[in-house]
């Protein structure tokens, strides 16, 4: 399904100025979605890839979690909230 055009640029211009990408659950093959980790490592972001199966910008990857998605953030949102300092 294509993305509507206002989309597609909203998220080329955040994903090209973050700090940091996480990519959930997805082979990174279909386009123009795909281009998105590439345009925030260009600039700079670290990637976080969390999917069960390889994708083209793993190499890429500050963190890579081969994991299913689901069972993966469930641990991670554990894990932060384990982590949360009440003040």
């Amino acid at each position: 399904e294509q993305l509507p055009q206002k989309v597609l640029q909203e998220a080329t211009l955040r994903s090209s100025d973050c700090d940091l990408f996480i990519v959930i659950g997805s082979t990174l093959i279909v386009y123009p979605a795909a281009y998105m980790p590439i345009y925030a490592t260009q600039a700079g972001a670290k990637l976080v890839i969390i999917n069960l199966s390889s994708t083209p910008m793993d190499m890429e990857a500050a963190v890579l979690i081969r994991a299913k998605a689901g069972e993966a953030m469930s641990r991670i949102a554990e894990r932060v909230r384990e982590k949360q300092i009440k003040i």
